[in-house]
């Protein structure tokens, strides 16, 4: 028996009342010789039964101690101790476990983390190219022969945050999408994944390199007061624009007809759009892209619909109303967002500015309001303006079609196969422009 326990049996017996030798003195005759036995052998039974309860009292608080003290490891066991390496162990732990069930370990290079840290002078901050999802882009020269790349690097909480106490588990989950994902894909307007690194001090992914920026950066060129930014790049011609929303939307045909599972993208965003050297369009950053499902019991749409039931997500300004509501993910979804890129196109202006009255604040609503009434001339971007009345027709008809995309309600909306036609249609209509061509 332990020592602590014996501690409380020789406690209990001091609590028992004395034998009966112990409460006579010597001017009291002796109680009879029967009455002897009996009380020594209640006595006996006393404290035999004290000693069993004790036993069962602790060995019931010993199993309940065992039970709390695994419970509390197994709570501990996502966010594991000490230090934000912990964290960022398990992240690379479960991305590797990850990529080795899907097979995917060996469908692009595994660079080493010392590699892209050398490739990209130390995540030097002169190196940066922008902020994804997630993520900070920057500049790398692969070795052997230093072919540019863009290496995105995962912002890993440094350690358990109990306010965001799944962050890192969403951050892990955006690096496997865009591996699982992109790893199937080749179209020549999506940005290609070339690699990654699964390493316990970052989680790192390597894309094409696109040399000229953001779709948003080129349109979005304006300070407050309108005047032009510093160094900011000259307007995008009309005919630019049109190839541009054609490319993209041969993007779109192609993820949700294209490959099967079809893939919605769910981040469609000017932001999101890369611009090569000669001004072609390549679609990026699939950290919160979703492959389909066949209909399930949530879905409510035909049987041929292809719905995923899951919370929204997305950037303000591009997220679908109906998905919002609905919490039914579809490719109309992607539909709506390519909307909202194209009204960017015709108009040069942000999906959100605060700026603008409170019924305006979305651009989606407020171009949508001045179509209906017959002012879209109003919000046309006025470099377009200025190439002449012959491109107006075409901004018509570009401006009607992004009118369907944003539709409140995704049956209202045509199809990405819809889309692309409509858009082909469009570049073969006659520009009257200055000089006789745009671009």
């Amino acid at each position: 028996m332990r020592p602590h326990l014996l501690l409380l049996a020789a406690a209990a017996v001091s609590c028992l009342p004395p034998p009966a030798s112990c409460r006579y003195s010597g001017h009291h005759s002796p109680p009879p010789k029967h009455h002897d036995k009996n009380g020594a052998l209640t006595a006996a039974l006393v404290v035999a039964a004290s000693l069993l309860a004790l036993v069962l009292l602790y060995l019931c608080a010993s199993i309940a101690v065992r039970r709390f003290r695994s419970r509390g490891a197994v709570g501990r066991e996502p966010s594991a101790a000490a230090g934000g390496s912990s964290s960022s162990s398990s992240a690379a732990s479960r991305a590797a476990a990850f990529l080795r069930r899907h097979g995917l370990q060996h469908h692009r290079p595994a660079f080493t983390y010392e590699q892209l840290r050398a490739a990209t002078a130390g995540f030097d901050a002169g190196r940066k190219l922008g902020d994804g999802g997630f993520g900070t882009v920057f500049l790398a020269y692969l070795p052997p022969s230093g072919r540019p790349a863009a290496v995105k690097r995962l912002h890993l909480p440094p350690s358990p945050s109990p306010s965001f106490p799944s962050a890192s588990a969403t951050i892990t989950k955006s690096f496997c999408n865009e591996v699982l994902i992109l790893s199937a894909l080749r179209h020549p307007h999506l940005v290609r994944l070339h690699g990654f690194c699964a390493d316990p001090r970052a989680l790192l992914l390597v894309y094409d390199f696109v040399p000229n920026g953001t779709l948003s950066h080129h349109l979005h060129r304006r300070v407050r007061g309108g005047g032009l930014a510093a160094g900011a790049p000259p307007p995008i011609p009309w005919r630019t624009r049109l190839a541009m929303a054609a490319q993209i939307a041969s993007a779109l045909e192609y993820l949700h007809f294209g490959v099967k599972p079809a893939v919605v993208h769910r981040d469609v965003t000017s932001s999101n759009i890369f611009v090569e050297a000669d001004m072609r369009a390549r679609l990026g950053d699939f950290g919160l892209s979703r492959l389909l499902a066949p209909p399930d019991a949530c879905a409510t749409g035909g049987a041929r619909e292809l719905v995923c039931c899951t919370a929204p997500q997305g950037t303000p300004g591009y997220l679908d109303p109906d998905y919002h509501r609905s919490f039914q993910l579809t490719e109309k979804s992607d539909v709506y967002s390519f909307g909202v890129v194209v009204l960017e196109l015709v108009t040069g202006l942000r999906p959100v500015d605060v700026g603008r009255e409170r019924r305006d604040v979305t651009l989606a609503d407020w171009v949508v309001a001045k179509i209906q009434v017959g002012e879209l001339r109003e919000v046309v971007d006025p470099p377009v303006l200025g190439e002449g009345a012959g491109v107006m027709a075409s901004v018509e008809a570009v401006a009607e079609l992004a009118f369907r995309c944003v539709a409140p309600d995704k049956d209202d909306r045509p199809d990405a196969r819809e889309v692309l036609a409509e858009l082909r249609r469009i570049q073969t209509m006659p520009l009257e422009l200055p000089g006789g061509n745009g671009s």
